[in-house]
């Protein structure tokens, strides 16, 4: 069982490399096409394009929840190393997201056309590119809807070298659509919009053909077994509740910041989430390379082996938060200064509020892959929607009484402590998960890290004139404390040493390169 563990942790490094190398390419293309972006369109085109986008999501927030079914099927059984099955869980998910495409475009050309052209907050001779904007987005929502199963298939074969191809053809892309809206003549937002629209079908186009050419199990044939469908349905069915309350803190804020504050407000919130994202991608890269493992885990009966995988995605991905997050927690509003010279009002604080989110996310969704695993929704999503649930009217009683855009963001960081305890109950009470052991290792542990690793730096920041020089002190500070005391105190005897054996191995490569 130890060389099975050891081989899984190899694959798991392996393509959580795969997944870093494509997001830094990514990375640095994304923060110079997103500042021209928004110096092209203005703050308030680059706000009505996010709320319009967001407003999408939130009549497709289904999707999230049934992809996390299909990746969970499709993972299940590939573990149990039952094909046929296989064949016929990724044909059942075709079904259902055909099915959920075709009620995305209904709901959309109906009440969310209805939503678009009477309730949201548009600069006034905005209202006809908006509803175009919003035709193309609603198709775009639904392409992402149909590549799903696809995306799901790449993801459980764990083959996420092809994610580093899609990310060079999208960064590409981006290049393409910045240069076109900078020698176009006619409307910036409407040409953003049909641009990224063709990106998003060009690459819906590629999962499909790479997935139909690579993986047996993929085809178009429909199954008629019923059982099947039943199971499904009972998994996505009961996670549609945890869906529509999630989806509800995440795009209903969003579209309830633009009723109150308008599109200027939902430009800050679309930079926040720019530029937070960075350290989401560090994160969530990390527990995408995870997630299979505790799936096939779980379908192998190794329970033991479960728990390890979720307490070691929670502990690393809340150590990668902290390095890149505490740093830009403190500098944020530098950092967009530098990034886009005009910023826009409450961005700063924004990005500083969903770094918390990030770290509280980073800690919490381990435990809930590890439900996932299990199968068993009901509960967890009947306890997740009444943590949820509560945030949107909490904010919007608080937005009406007068409240300041932020309180959205605290809200939600309230909540997601009280979703956190009911997870870990939950998984305690499906394979007696250790939440002793999670709660001293994780919880306890990383914030003993985050104040030791806050406390320099912000000392710094509160003594040095704002600036570059403040902010390469104040990174420089936060990395140079958080590393030694990750490794020395954070990591277990044993990865410890694979670590130091890593470095000892590499470090000669340098020595031979210099000479």
């Amino acid at each position: 069982m130890q060389g099975s563990s050891q081989q899984n942790y190899t694959r798991i490094a392996k393509n959580t490399i795969m997944l870093y190398g494509r997001f830094l390419i990514t990375l640095v293309i994304s923060l110079f096409t997103s500042r021209v972006i928004l110096q092209t369109l203005g703050f308030n085109d680059f706000g009505l394009y996010n709320v319009v986008a967001g407003f999408v999501t939130l009549l497709a927030f289904l999707n999230g929840y049934i992809s996390q079914g299909t990746v969970r099927f499709i993972t299940f059984y590939l573990g149990a190393k039952d094909l046929q099955r296989l064949k016929e869980v990724f044909a059942a998910s075709l079904a259902l997201h055909v099915g959920l495409a075709l009620l995305l475009f209904l709901l959309g050309e109906t009440f969310g056309l209805w939503y678009v052209e009477n309730k949201l907050n548009i600069e006034t001779g905005r209202d006809s590119v908006a509803v175009f904007v919003f035709h193309l987005s609603l198709i775009t929502g639904c392409l992402t809807v149909l590549k799903t199963p696809f995306s799901a298939c790449i993801t459980a074969h764990e083959d996420m070298g092809i994610y580093a191809y899609i990310s060079i053809f999208d960064v590409v892309m981006k290049l393409v659509i910045v240069y076109l809206l900078l020698v176009v003549n006619t409307d910036k937002l409407q040409m953003y919009a049909l641009f990224y629209f063709i990106v998003s079908l060009l690459t819906s186009l590629f999962y499909v053909v790479f997935c139909l050419r690579k993986y047996s199990e993929c085809s178009f044939k429909l199954q008629a077994d019923m059982k099947l469908y039943k199971d499904m349905f009972n998994y996505i069915g009961w996670n549609a509740i945890g869906a529509m309350a999630f989806t509800l803190n995440g795009q209903g804020v969003t579209v309830l910041l633009n009723m109150f504050f308008g599109t200027i407000i939902n430009a800050a919130r679309g930079v926040a989430g720019s530029l937070s994202n960075i350290v989401s991608q560090f994160v969530f890269n990390f527990q995408t390379a995870m997630r299979p493992q505790i799936i096939k885990s779980y379908a192998l009966g190794d329970f033991k082996e479960m728990e390890r995988l979720v307490i070691y995605c929670a502990k690393y991905s809340s150590y990668l938060c902290m390095l890149f997050g505490i740093p830009l927690f403190i500098e944020s509003s530098t950092v967009l200064s530098l990034w886009l010279g005009n910023v826009p009002p409450y961005a700063s604080i924004f990005c500083k509020l969903t770094i918390i989110q990030i770290m509280l996310q980073g800690i919490d969704f381990p435990v809930g892959y590890g439900i996932n695993a299990v199968g068993k929704m009901k509960l967890p999503n009947i306890t997740s929607s009444l943590v949820y649930l509560t945030i949107l009217p909490i904010s919007y009683i608080a937005m009406k009484l007068g409240a300041n855009p932020t309180i959205a963001y605290l809200v939600s960081i309230c909540a997601y402590p009280g979703a956190l305890i009911f997870d870990v109950w939950i998984l305690y009470r499906y394979i007696n998960f250790d939440y002793h052991l999670y709660i001293k290792s994780v919880i306890i542990k990383t914030s003993l890290f985050v104040i030791i690793s806050s406390i320099v730096p912000i000392f710094v920041h509160y003594h040095m004139p704002i600036g570059l020089p403040r902010l390469f002190v104040v990174t420089v500070l936060s990395i140079t404390i958080s590393i030694p005391l990750i490794y020395f105190k954070g990591l277990e005897p044993s990865v410890r040493i694979l670590v130091t054996n890593k470095i000892r191995t590499i470090l000669p490569l340098f020595s031979k390169n210099k000479r």
